[in-house]
């Protein structure tokens, strides 16, 4: 026998690897990662991605802590969820900004097809020249609610009879005793031959005083040419008001002549008082005015009582 043999040594088999496995509690990261991965699911929801954001902050926190804290196992299972609610983060909002763009394209091109011509078939060539739109009236004051808040109210003259501004762009502009421009405000409306007016408000005056408006209206190279029959023509009857100690409603009837229905026909009311200054002024609009001379009720507030004598003044626009 040879001599090794009776040694008694004995000689191990082979290593086991280093360390064994973790025994250590991995639910905070499992919790992590479900919840990453949920909130990732939500971030795709447009216009939803912001519920999105608690879920995955929750995610996130859960797995640094579980990545931090020696007593918690799973750092492979935190480490994806961190990364998960990275990318759920960046998701949410990328769908918020998509979805957004592509609703603003959408109610652009639907307030497009909305807007009709009122011209009809024919019409709407550029003329060679016309006369620029001349300012008739204006007037403004300061909101009986906050002080800070002034309306106003500009009435316009189109005195080419046979040119028509087309979504003409009307600023008006409010300055105080110095000449400084406060604040100012664009109206854009089709202005056909006549008169019409706008009214609005001023919200960033503040503590100073307006002592006069600047009113800018269309180019006259904007004015466009009527057809042969002309671009149509929008009537009133008569107005009633009503009213409380809160608000005055204002109500009449608005006619059209148009060869196609008109959308979303506006009327601004100026009220009077008995001497004729003008002390305020509202918008509305009726949705639709039918053709060949449809008619359609109207209805405009006053955020404020008025005087039982006032005197109405109703303009229609397009």
């Amino acid at each position: 026998m040879p001599p090794y043999a009776q040694t008694g040594i004995a000689y191990p088999g082979p290593s086991a690897p280093p360390g064994g496995p973790d025994s250590r509690p991995k639910i905070l990261a499992i919790i992590a990662l479900v919840a990453s991965i949920l909130g990732l699911l939500v971030a795709f929801i447009p216009f939803f991605g912001w519920l999105s954001a608690p879920i995955l902050f929750a995610a996130l926190v859960m797995a640094i802590i579980a990545l931090a804290v020696k007593s918690q196992g799973g750092a492979g299972l935190s480490i994806a969820a961190i990364i998960v609610s990275v990318m759920g983060g960046i998701t949410a909002i990328v769908v918020t900004i998509v979805a957004t763009v592509f609703t603003t394209i959408s109610t652009i091109e639907t307030i497009e097809d909305g807007v009709t011509d009122p011209f009809g078939p024919g019409g709407g060539d550029r003329v060679a020249s016309a006369e620029p739109v001349e300012v008739v009236e204006t007037a403004f004051g300061q909101d009986t609610l906050d002080p800070e808040v002034w309306w106003y109210v500009v009435i316009l003259d189109n005195p080419n009879p046979d040119a028509v501004f087309e979504f003409g762009e009307i600023t008006t502009e409010a300055i105080d005793a110095s000449g400084t421009i406060l604040d100012s405000s664009a109206d854009y409306i089709t202005m056909l031959p006549g008169q019409v007016a706008v009214s609005g408000s001023f919200y960033e005056v503040g503590p100073n005083d307006i002592a006069a408006l600047e009113v800018i209206g269309p180019d006259p190279a904007d004015a466009v040419a009527e057809p042969s029959n002309g671009a149509g023509t929008l009537s009133v009857g008569e107005v009633t008001a009503t009213g409380d100690d809160y608000v005055t409603e204002v109500s009449g009837t608005l006619t059209g002549r148009f060869p196609v229905d008109q959308e979303f026909v506006g009327v601004t009311v100026v009220a009077r008082d008995p001497g004729g200054a003008i002390i305020g002024g509202t918008s509305t609009y009726v949705e639709r005015l039918p053709a060949d001379g449809g008619s359609a009720r109207f209805e405009a507030v006053f955020f404020t009582p008025l005087p039982a004598d006032t005197v109405y003044e109703a303009y229609p626009f397009l």
